[in-house]
């Protein structure tokens, strides 16, 4: 049994064991987490960062990181309130549309410039941080009543989160487009290797491009999220989920050095990561141990995924 099977089994089902484990610890302190209504609640009020674990997942799939997702949700939120007086429902579409277009235009640029992507994502981050403050003059947006797809994303169905059922289905197309299409298998195959995509013929540009496209996108959508639950929007409400949404991705096994992972598996890693934040809560710890948490988990999760043998020098 050697080094490389040990590692492989931990990636495929230690995210699932650290679930497990977790989950015991914080049902056995607080047991009416086990129950259906308090379960359904939290996964409710969570589905704005499932939602961005989801689209985090692609750019780390490529070995890049977006460190902008977070900022995206909060300018997404504000600018669909600004334009839900509007547009209505509409106002939706044509936020997560444009989101996914600036996502894609960050991929183009990454490739285009050759510039690290957290360098460009940082960048990106300031600047939506600010537009979002200029639009709002850094004060709330509140939502009038009556926009279907925000009461629609506030309720039930069949008892369940309508937010939560929304999760579920973007995770089961984005893993289908992983393991079913060309283009799955060539963002696999840019995170393993991709000088040998580049001589193969892939045009690594739409690739790097759809990746951020869906983080993008998926960061919209976590926003708008938000909004159905708050009916308001604020420049920084969703500024607390860039770290949790990083967590969520690389402890459920996604390798932050790119090719090994996939949704599903960050889907479990986001779950971990929603009670790491319940633990804490009920712990009686203050609100900053949470990011404490979160940086501990994170540093042993890359430390535990990371492909050094790809990477070269570390430094």
């Amino acid at each position: 049994m050697n080094k490389d099977y040990l590692l492989n089994v931990l990636r495929r089902y230690g995210a699932l064991l650290v679930l497990a484990f977790i989950l015991i610890a914080v049902s056995t302190a607080a047991p009416g987490l086990l129950r259906w209504r308090a379960m359904n609640s939290l996964l409710q009020d969570n589905a704005p960062l499932l939602i961005l674990i989801i689209g985090a997942t692609f750019p780390i799939l490529l070995g890049c990181l977006d460190l902008s997702i977070a900022a995206m949700a909060s300018l997404a939120a504000v600018v669909a309130a600004i334009l839900s007086p509007v547009l209505g429902s509409g106002s939706v579409l044509v936020v997560v549309a444009g989101a996914s277009v600036i996502g894609g235009l960050q991929g183009w640029l990454i490739g285009r410039f050759q510039v690290p992507s957290f360098v460009i994502s940082l960048g990106a981050l300031g600047i939506f941080k600010g537009v979002a403050m200029y639009l709002t003059g850094a004060t709330m947006v509140g939502i009038a009543p009556g926009v279907v797809v925000y009461d629609l994303l506030g309720g039930r169905s069949f008892g369940v989160s309508n937010s939560f059922i929304l999760v579920l289905v973007m995770a089961s197309v984005f893993a289908s487009v992983l393991k079913f299409t060309n283009l799955g298998r060539h963002i696999y195959a840019f995170g393993a290797n991709e000088v040998a995509v580049y001589i193969s013929g892939v045009r690594r540009d739409l690739v790097r491009s759809f990746a951020f496209a869906a983080s993008a996108g998926c960061a919209a959508l976590g926003g708008i999220m938000m909004v159905s639950q708050t009916m308001f929007a604020g420049p920084t409400m969703a500024n607390s989920l860039l770290l949790p949404a990083l967590v969520g991705v690389v402890v459920g096994g996604t390798a932050i050095s790119g090719g090994v992972g996939g949704v599903l598996s960050s889907l479990i890693g986001g779950l971990i990561a929603i009670l790491i934040r319940v633990g804490v809560t009920i712990s009686g710890l203050p609100p900053e141990s949470q990011d404490v948490a979160f940086g501990i988990v994170i540093l042993i999760a890359v430390a535990l995924t990371t492909d050094r043998a790809k990477i070269g020098l570390v430094k």
